[in-house]
């Protein structure tokens, strides 16, 4: 049976995260068909896919156990998605064949889709090149180096440690309009709740609530296995205090059945409803390029 699903038109995302109710819309249409029926995506009303709302859609495709066929794309929107790799991440097997892939990337305002192994015994190797593409790219101001650094280690080392996931994913991209940098990284693991059973801390004060869990972690409560000294340092916690406190910036992290947004207008943690649940983590970062003569990250390690 071939099934239509239209494609909704998510080119902006008001608040961080709210491109989710456009992703979550067509995910919910599709699970209701079997592994045997044809799913055609229509994309006959759409112009422009935001970042944010690109990178979960690709993950989401790549994962999906329907047929899809994607039909009525412009022919300029069929040049974008394979541009930034929609169709086909780009896998990274090894830290060779990535410096070389991402050669062509220094003179873009985006890194692809990537796909990488949490397996990798070079990962550290590779997010050094990746932080590599992402300052040459635009030139970053000096100050900006250090704390985007920090953020793709931290939060790629927090995918190796804690996700238990087969793979990675990270997309960056420059806005022009905004002048900022949008980062996003994922991966397919047990979520932030799943971390927190597994490990069995946390779990009386935490229940069986994941918005209470997204709390915990964005607060700095780890579930490494460390000595509190060395569980200090450029955390979640941290990152994203730079993020918005320090560089009014956005940010956004969905896991499991909850999520977290924290920007100009607060922080705050929500439970989904039990008919929406999100098959791993997704963080979203906006990154303002315009620094207050002020900032100091230095500021924000703990």
């Amino acid at each position: 049976m071939n099934i239509a699903i239209k494609i909704p038109n998510a080119d902006r995302d008001e608040r961080i995260g709210s491109v989710f109710n456009h992703l979550f819309s067509v995910i919910l249409q599709n699970e209701i068909y079997g592994e045997g029926d044809n799913i055609i995506w229509d994309f006959s009303n759409t112009s422009f896919f935001h970042p944010f709302f690109l990178f979960p859609f690709a993950i989401y495709r790549s994962k999906c156990k329907t047929n899809i066929d994607c039909k009525n794309l412009p022919s300029y929107m069929r040049s974008y998605l394979s541009c930034v790799r929609f169709f086909d991440m780009l896998t990274i097997e090894d830290d060779e064949g990535l410096k070389e892939a991402l050669k062509e990337y220094l003179v873009k305002s985006y890194i692809p889709i990537c796909r990488f192994s949490r397996l990798n015994k070079n990962i550290d190797s590779m997010q050094t090149i990746i932080q590599s593409v992402v300052e040459k790219q635009k030139q970053l101001d000096a100050r900006l180096k250090t704390p985007i650094s920090y953020l793709i280690s931290e939060l790629v080392c927090n995918i190796d440690q804690h996700s238990d996931s087969e793979f990675g994913y990270i997309y960056t991209q420059y806005l022009g309009k905004e002048n900022s940098l949008d980062i996003c990284i994922a991966d397919d693991g047990i979520t932030i709740y799943g971390s927190y059973v597994k490990t069995q801390k946390m779990i009386e004060e935490i229940g069986d609530n994941e918005a209470e869990a997204l709390k915990f972690a964005n607060e700095g409560y780890s579930t490494k296995n460390l000595p509190e000294a060395e569980n200090r340092g450029f955390g979640i916690s941290s990152t994203k205090s730079m993020i918005v406190e320090g560089l009014g910036g956005a940010f956004f992290m969905l896991s499991g059945g909850a999520f977290h947004r924290h920007d100009i207008n607060g922080s705050s943690y929500v439970k989904l409803p039990e008919s929406i649940s999100w098959d791993g983590t997704v963080i979203l970062m906006r990154i303002p390029l315009t620094v207050n003569n002020s900032f100091d990250y230095m500021k924000y390690i703990r």
